[in-house]
């Protein structure tokens, strides 16, 4: 395995822009058998949140400082940071603290640590709860701001208080973080969802000129404690529909969701999963790469390792992205076992601009609302449909695509 593959992947610019374009989702289109498919915008439920207030003294350490405690970065005399630690109200935030496993061979540096994440968690909201709106404290709130964001003992109420929502994961980006998926998150439990937001803190464990392969190991572990925290707790986990649970990510964030969805990570079967995991979304996945002239492939020998994924996956590439290659990401989808769906971005770089991020949540919405609610209009026009209207050009193949019962 090339040494300087994880470097390539830490470079990805993973959800830099994500969150600037304008979110929305599908809806179904007036005639199912219409090809061209019509954002839906804003759901209509009120939206709440769970804390992520920072403390007054770090609130203006500038965007420079906030993005190295937001990624983990230590400082210049090595001194560790993570956003867990400037947290104003951190008893109400939403910590998990997972125990690595001892095991220097998958989990390198971190082999051994307890190591926090810290999660956001948005939800459909009682319009009678008071609304308290927060924008944290970096790069001006443009990725959204909290809209009613709990405080310090303060508890969920929720729409319906007696249902149960499905739950989405949102996984980001090497060199990213959750804050970029503020305004994703919103808006996507606007529409009946619960969404869980993760902050890996990934360069916590990492090592200059180091392979730093453990991260790919790594991040399933995080996101499947994680995930054991939501369900087992007493304020969401009677609220989430634990039959129904989605993930999306973008580049390493695709990454980690087909690891979680079964992916053997270089091919070793002991990589973490969660058969909880029904539906995914990848966006510009990282699957390998060709560096130095030598292909390197995540999931072992020509991704071969895919064929244990049987979870639905959508998947989005753009045509003009030069760190997850084309090349790469369509052959990896012919391995996947389960309904497979593939959306091409014409002339999208790694990180989509503004239009694209709109149509990748156009298909999002509507894949959710197929596997997730189970809602066969939203199938059947996932299924026909050839673009999402109002970005830019976009178009599925249907050359790579899988339907339910193809197997």
């Amino acid at each position: 395995m090339n040494r300087y593959w994880i470097a390539c992947v830490l470079l990805l610019g993973c959800m830099l822009t994500a969150c600037n374009a304008e979110q929305s989702a599908p809806t179904i289109s007036a005639q199912l058998d219409a090809t061209d498919l019509e954002p839906m915008g804003r759901g209509p439920y009120s939206v709440g949140s769970t804390n992520m207030e920072v403390s007054a003294e770090y609130a203006d350490i500038g965007d420079e400082v906030m993005h190295a405690f937001l990624l983990g970065q230590p400082d210049d005399t090595g001194q560790s940071r993570f956003v867990a630690d400037i947290l104003k109200f951190p008893e109400s935030v939403w910590i998990t603290n997972v125990q690595v496993p001892d095991d220097v061979a998958m989990y390198g540096p971190a082999s051994g640590q307890s190591l926090p994440v810290v999660t956001f968690l948005t939800y459909p909201s009682s319009t009678t709860q008071q609304k308290s709106s927060y924008a944290f404290p970096y790069y001006g709130g443009q990725y959204g701001v909290f809209e009613h964001m709990l405080g310090p003992g303060e508890t969920p109420s929720f729409a319906d208080p007696g249902a149960r929502y499905p739950l989405i994961i949102i996984a980001h980006g090497a060199s990213a973080h959750g804050i970029y998926d503020v305004k994703h998150a919103h808006d996507l439990a606007s529409h009946g969802y619960i969404v869980a937001v993760l902050t890996y803190g990934d360069d916590r464990t990492g090592i200059a000129q180091d392979l730093n392969a453990h991260v790919g190991y790594l991040r399933p572990l995080l996101t499947k404690t994680v995930l054991d925290s939501v369900l087992e707790s007493e304020t969401f986990g009677p609220h989430v529909d634990a039959e129904n649970i989605g993930i999306t990510g973008h580049s390493f964030g695709g990454f980690t969701a087909l690891a979680v969805a079964g992916g053997p990570y270089l091919g070793n079967t002991a990589t973490v999963s969660d058969r909880r995991i029904k539906a995914g979304v990848i966006a510009a996945p990282w699957v390998g790469g060709n560096y130095e002239g030598n292909d390197f492939y995540a999931f072992g020998p020509e991704n071969s390792g895919l064929s244990l994924v049987t979870t639905p996956m959508i998947c989005f590439f753009g045509t003009k992205d030069e760190a997850t290659l084309a090349s790469f990401i369509l052959p990896a989808m012919k391995q996947l076992s389960g309904p497979t769906y593939v959306v091409e971005l014409v002339d999208q770089p790694h990180v989509f601009e503004d239009g694209s991020w709109e149509d990748r949540n156009g298909w999002e919405q509507l894949f959710f609302d197929a596997y997730l609610k189970n809602d066969a209009a939203s199938l059947a026009a996932l299924e026909t449909g050839r673009s999402m209207l109002g970005g830019n050009e976009d178009v599925q193949l249907t050359d790579y695509q899988r339907l339910p019962g193809n197997d």
